[in-house]
Formats: structure tokens, C-alpha cells, sequence
């Protein structure tokens, strides 16, 4: 025979949900919810997994009579439509509730319950509607009817269908028993208070998070709920070493004494192990060496006769190599035949001590305890978490404030500049010329006036020449005088002719005066004519040296820039300095900060003056670019400011004029560690430095810029 295919869907489609609903029937029937909201579910759930039009449950009442206990669509599947239906389908329930044994029932449209004994009733028990009625009992835990589930169901499904779905009616009923049950065993009075017990014992226990605290209260109360003679308790705070930190029935466990230090050996090695131990009497085989050993050492102090060494772990101790955190040992000197419910209330115990302990063992560890108690005391007296959150930001913000008023901090003003020697000269031509020949390479040590460029002028040369010309000219006009005069004999022409030669020979001196001044003025070279040169300058003989100075060459190699290009008198050729003598820094102060460095100058609390000299300096912070993570010193003295400010040029982005200024790099009272190394100066080498302007308020040494703009922005608006 062909089976419809339809119909084998539909049956695994049912099937699933079924069992699904079982499982979520079961969570409900241990739940701890209200009768009423149990119904409802129940109810909703076991209409909506077959799809069923409507049901209801219904529950006896102290009287014996069946109520209705809760309902979905009972009024849409026409009770009241027919005459006699309601009555018929009363009589119905009241059979089925009735029956003995108890039985599911199932009803087609317009069918009959006919018991033994019922045909001649007066109102049959019947089912007059058009849905398939499923009735299943609820029972009490001796089997006698509580009530009834009652399911009405469509038509049109297949018809072997229907048992599989008055079987899963029965089942539902029987959650709805199970939960009757249990509440039946909430309601027991010696559940309840053992109930009422293990909830005090929870909230005691975690009413502390000191370690001893907490251990001596699982001791002392988790002995009276396990009825045993002695509770220890067991705390791991290292990686493997146990401290027995309450012992119930003892005011002052005593770590050094025998029994202690056994009983807490025997922890240790039950807490490597992992296991629980239990000792009846006599050793079981199979322990391990330690263990057995451990057990031994404490048996030969106390003598109890059932033992049970329990490591407890909290559900947060997610490494399975560590040991637990804590463990139980309970002793019976005089133990009762049965002794596993002694073993299951202490299980009961251990699940509520884990977290605890585990909660204080976890705070001993945390630092500074001895700081945030105090807190926690104060937290309590002032009233809250809110009103001491409260009065801790006004008092921080109070110190703050005061902070900022009342500590002096120093004033550092940040600049940017170069290092640079003191003696530093430019070379520019004399006149303008085309450079012919650079004689110097970078770096190149030269004394004075020496030739560092030859240049060629051809206004100068037609200068020269022109002077030369007027010089032989001067001087042939002075020999044809000469001559007539040696060879004339009238004496009346040799007064002419001598004026003649006095003209010639003055114009002569005149034109080699002029040439001879060309030749100086522009240190012109001999040939050709108008080749002149750049020399380096003289040093200044007012200043005292040790040896002679020396001039280095600070420019790099710049032939293919200069040579055949025609230069100005104010362009620069080259540049020179002394790297032997005194090295400074050039500053480039913006001028918003420059107030401040004349204040501190004119305020003799914050500047310092140099006792050899008597004159005002202020320290300044430098930082060079070769050397980022070491501080020097310098000193900024007050003839080391220049008087104008100046458009800044170095920096493309900030155009903001600036004040040059000069920063020594050395000084006797300087300490020679805070001395910039000579071995790092470098001609333009970029140096960061902080100028210290005095002592000043810290939050206006902080902050002076946000009320500057403030006073700038908003005050001097109004």
C-alpha cells in the first residue's frame, strides 16, 4: 500500500515541533512562575506546535467542581451555537475528570463518550461542535485527577493523524502534572525552610569580601546545614599554597600548630589532585602518593571517621591546569550509616561558597586595598555612590584650581633658531663681474685677504684702461716737453715749454694716481686687465684670542652655480666663519612671546644675574636636532635682543615677524654636562629651545595662551 507523500511531510513537520515543545514544556514545568502564568504558556505552546483552533485548562476547585483556569479562543469553536451544546460538552468534562483510571479522550464532530453505565443519561456527553476535541487529565502525584487540557483541533487533517496528537495532549498534561508536583514540594515545610536556610547562608556569605570573614561564615553555617562535627575551609591565594583560613567551632585558626599545618598539606595535595577524597573508615586504594601521604599526616592528628576533602570551582576559573581556588574538608567522628546526604549538602554548600570565596580571594589580590577602604567607609558615611562622586569632583576640581593658582611653576617660551659661530662673514664683490674662478672648496681653512673668487669686469677693465691711456699720454706729452727743452736755445720759448712739461707730468701722476686707486679699490689682479678677486675679511683685532683665528669655508661646493655668472655687488659670493672661536644660537622668537622675555628682564625676581658681569640673562632649554633625547642649557642675556621684528622667512607656512636673538651656548657657571658638545656644532644646524621667563602660576604658565586669545577675542571686544 502507497503511503501519500503529503501526508509523510506532514507528519515529520509535526513531529519535529512536537519534540521541540517537549523540551520547552519541561523547562516550564521546573520553572518557578506563577500558576496562572504557567497556564498560559503551557497553553499557548501546546496549541501552537499542532496548530489547533482553541483550548483550555481546567482545574478542580476545593469544592470538587471544574473551573476554568485559562483559555485561548474558546468562544470562536460554537459552544453557545447549538442548542444543548454547552451542556453536552459540560457532562462531557465532567466524565472524563470522573474516570477511573484517568484516560485521554478523544472526540470526533458530533461524536459521543458512551461509558459503561451513561447511555440513559439524561444529558449525553457528547461533542456537538465541528472540531475534533482532545481531553487529557492533570494529575496529582498519586494519581487522582486535578484537571483536565482540553484542545480542539481542525478537521481537515489526516485522520491517523489525530491519536499522535491526543498522545502529545497527554504528554503536555503530564508537564502540567510534573509542575504541580514540584510546587507541591516548594510548599513542604521542611523544603521551605531548608530553602529559607541555604538563601540566609548565601546572603551571609556574601555579605563580606575578606577572605577569614567569608571562610569562617561557610564554616560555622555550612556546618549547621550539613549537620557534620567539623567544616574547614581552604583558600589558595599563590600559585599552589593553601591557607586554612577558618575552622568551624575555632575562634583563631593557629597556622603554626600540628594539626593545622597537616590539614593543610592534605589541601594542597587534594587541590593538585583535583578530586574529591573521601575516607570511610579505612584508605581507599589507588590514591596517589601524595595524597595518600598527606591523608596519613592528618589522620595521625585528628581521628575522624568519615572525611571528605572537596576542591570547590567557581564557574569563572576557566583554566582547567590551575587548581581551583578553594576547597572543604568535612570531618564525622560518630558518622551515620548513610552518609551521602552528608556528601550531597556538601555539594549543595560548596556551590554557593565557590563564588564567594572566589570573590574575596579575588579582592585580597587586588592593590592598594588599603587606600580604597578608606574610601569605601566614606563612600558609606556621606550617603552613597552619587554623593561621593559629587563631593570627589568638587574637591578634585577645588585642589585643581588651587593647584593652578598657588604652585609656582616656570614660564617656557618656545622658539626655533640655528646654530651658528659669533665670527660669521659674508664675501661680496667689489663691483659687479663675472665670476671666472672659485679657489676654494667646502670646508677649506683660509687666513685673511686671502683669494677665495676672481672675477672679471669689463666696466673696470675700460676704467683701467682709460687710466692707463691718459698715464702714457701724460707721459709722451712729458718727454716731447723734455726733449724740445734739451735740445732749445732761445731762451725766451723755455718758459712755455717748461709749463707744457709741468702739465704732462702732473697729468701723468694724476691718471697713475687714479689707476693705482682702481687697482686697490677693486684688488685687481695684474693681467688681464679687469680681473679682480674677493678676499676673506680681516677679524677684529679689539677681540682677545688665544691663537691666531682662522677662517673655514661654510658653503658647499657651489662652482656650477657661480662660475661664468655675472654677480652683483650685493649678492653673496660665499660665506665664512670661525668654527674655532665662540658658537651661538640665533633665535627667531615670534613676537606674541616677546612681551613676556622683557617682563622677565625687567623683573628682577625672575631673571638671574651673571656675578662676574652683572649682567641679566635668562636660562634657555636647547634641544638640537642632532641629539633629540638630551637637554643643554644656554644662557639668553639682555643686549642679545635686537630691537625690530622681522618678517619670518624661514618658515613658508607661519608668517607671524619675529625677534632675532642670541642665545650663548657657553659660560663658566654653566655645568659642563648641560654644555652643548662641541662635536656637534654644525653651521645652521636647527635648534628647538624653551626660554624660561620665571617663576609664575602654573595654570597661566600652562595656559597663558588660551587667556591671551580669551582677553585678546573676547574682553578687549567689549
Amino acid at each position: 500500500m502507497s503511503v501519500n507523500p503529503a501526508v509523510t511531510d506532514e507528519r515529520q513537520r509535526y513531529t519535529r515541533r512536537i519534540e521541540e515543545s517537549f523540551e520547552a514544556a519541561a523547562k516550564l514545568a521546573g520553572s518557578h512562575l506563577p500558576p496562572s502564568d504557567f497556564y498560559e504558556q503551557l497553553l499557548h505552546k501546546t496549541l501552537g506546535t499542532i496548530e489547533a483552533k482553541a483550548g483550555a485548562i481546567w482545574l478542580r476547585t476545593p469544592q470538587g467542581f471544574l473551573q476554568l483556569a485559562c483559555q485561548v479562543r474558546l468562544d470562536q469553536v460554537g459552544l453557545d451555537e447549538k442548542r444543548g451544546c454547552r451542556q453536552c460538552h459540560n457532562e462531557l468534562l465532567r466524565q472524563v475528570f470522573q474516570a477511573q483510571p484517568p484516560r485521554p479522550a478523544l472526540l470526533e464532530p458530533n461524536g459521543r463518550l458512551t461509558p459503561p453505565g451513561a447511555e440513559n443519561a439524561p444529558i449525553p456527553a457528547a461533542n456537538l461542535t465541528n472540531y475534533f476535541i482532545l481531553l487529557a487529565p492533570i494529575l496529582t502525584p498519586d494519581k487522582h485527577s486535578l484537571g483536565l487540557l482540553e484542545v480542539f483541533q481542525e478537521p481537515n487533517h489526516d485522520p491517523r493523524l489525530y491519536p499522535a496528537f491526543l498522545n502529545y495532549t497527554a504528554q503536555m498534561a503530564g508537564y502540567a502534572s510534573q509542575f504541580h508536583a514540584y510546587l507541591s514540594q516548594r510548599a513542604d515545610p521542611n523544603i521551605e525552610r531548608t530553602f529559607t536556610q541555604i538563601e540566609a547562608f548565601a546572603r551571609l556569605i556574601h555579605s563580606s569580601l575578606h577572605p577569614t570573614e567569608v571562610a569562617y561564615h561557610v564554616a560555622n553555617e555550612g556546618r549547621k546545614l550539613i549537620d557534620c562535627d567539623r567544616l574547614s575551609v581552604g583558600v589558595r591565594h599563590g600559585r599552589s599554597r593553601v591557607t586554612v583560613e577558618a575552622v568551624s567551632g575555632a575562634d583563631v585558626v593557629e597556622k603554626a600548630s600540628t594539626h593545622i599545618r597537616c590539614l593543610r598539606r592534605l589541601m594542597e595535595q587534594v587541590l593538585h589532585w583535583g578530586e574529591t577524597l573521601v575516607f570511610k573508615g579505612t584508605r581507599e586504594a589507588g590514591l596517589p602518593p601524595q595524597v595518600a601521604t598527606a591523608l596519613d599526616a592528618y589522620l595521625a592528628e585528628s581521628h575522624p571517621k568519615f572525611l571528605v576533602a572537596q576542591p570547590i570551582r567557581d564557574p569563572r576559573e576557566k583554566d582547567p591546569n590551575k587548581p581551583p581556588r578553594s576547597i572543604l574538608v568535612l570531618e564525622v567522628f560518630n558518622p551515620p550509616e548513610q552518609v551521602e546526604p552528608l556528601i550531597q549538602r556538601l555539594e549543595v554548600v560548596g556551590k554557593h561558597a565557590a563564588p564567594a570565596l572566589y570573590n574575596a580571594a579575588e579582592m585580597k589580590r587586588v592593590p592598594l586595598r588599603l587606600l580604597w577602604k578608606p574610601l569605601l567607609a566614606i563612600q558609606e558615611g556621606l550617603g552613597g555612590k552619587g554623593r561621593f562622586y559629587a563631593l570627589a569632583i568638587g574637591l578634585l576640581l577645588a585642589i585643581l584650581i588651587g593647584c593652578l593658582i598657588a604652585v609656582p611653576y616656570p614660564l617656557r617660551l618656545d622658539a626655533k633658531g640655528q646654530l651658528l659661530p659669533e665670527e660669521i662673514a659674508q664675501i661680496f664683490p667689489r663691483t659687479e663681474g663675472v665670476v671666472v674662478d672659485i679657489r676654494v672648496r667646502p670646508g677649506q681653512k683660509i687666513a685673511p685677504d686671502y683669494d677665495v673668487v676672481h672675477l672679471y669686469s669689463a666696466e673696470l677693465a675700460q676704467r683701467l684702461q682709460q687710466a692707463l691711456s691718459q698715464r702714457n699720454e701724460a707721459q709722451g706729452q712729458f718727454e716731447a716737453a723734455e726733449q724740445i727743452l734739451r735740445e732749445l736755445r732761445d731762451v725766451r720759448d723755455r718758459a712755455t715749454y717748461e709749463t707744457q712739461r709741468e702739465t704732462a707730468r702732473l697729468r701723468r701722476e694724476a691718471a697713475d694716481r687714479e689707476y693705482q686707486a682702481l687697482l686697490r679699490e677693486y684688488l685687481c689682479l695684474p693681467e688681464p686687465l679687469g680681473k679682480f678677486r674677493a678676499v676673506a675679511p680681516r677679524f677684529d683685532p679689539a677681540l682677545p684670542r688665544e691663537r691666531p683665528p682662522i677662517w673655514t669655508v661654510l658653503d658647499d661646493d657651489r662652482r656650477d652655480k657661480l662660475l661664468g655668472r655675472t654677480i652683483r655687488p650685493h649678492e653673496e659670493l660665499l660665506r665664512v666663519g670661525n668654527l674655532e672661536g665662540v658658537w651661538h644660537v640665533e633665535l627667531k622668537i615670534p613676537q606674541r612671546n616677546i612681551g613676556h622675555i622683557r617682563r622677565a628682564f625687567a623683573d628682577p625676581r625672575l631673571h638671574h644675574v651673571e656675578a662676574a658681569t652683572g649682567r641679566k640673562y635668562l636660562d634657555v632649554d636647547l634641544l638640537l636636532s642632532s641629539m633629540p633625547d638630551t637637554r643643554f642649557l644656554g644662557r639668553l642675556y639682555e643686549n642679545g635682543l635686537t630691537a625690530q621684528a622681522v618678517p619670518n622667512q624661514q618658515e613658508l607656512t607661519d608668517n607671524e615677524p619675529v625677534v632675532t636673538a642670541y642665545v650663548k651656548l657657553q659660560a663658566p657657571d654653566i655645568p659642563p654636562h648641560l654644555q652643548a658638545p662641541r662635536s656637534q656644532f654644525v653651521t645652521g644646524l636647527e635648534v628647538r629651545t624653551r626660554i624660561r621667563c620665571g617663576q609664575h602660576a602654573l595654570g597661566y604658565s600652562l595656559f597663558h595662551g588660551v587667556w591671551e586669545w580669551f582677553y585678546e577675542k573676547i574682553i578687549f571686544f567689549f
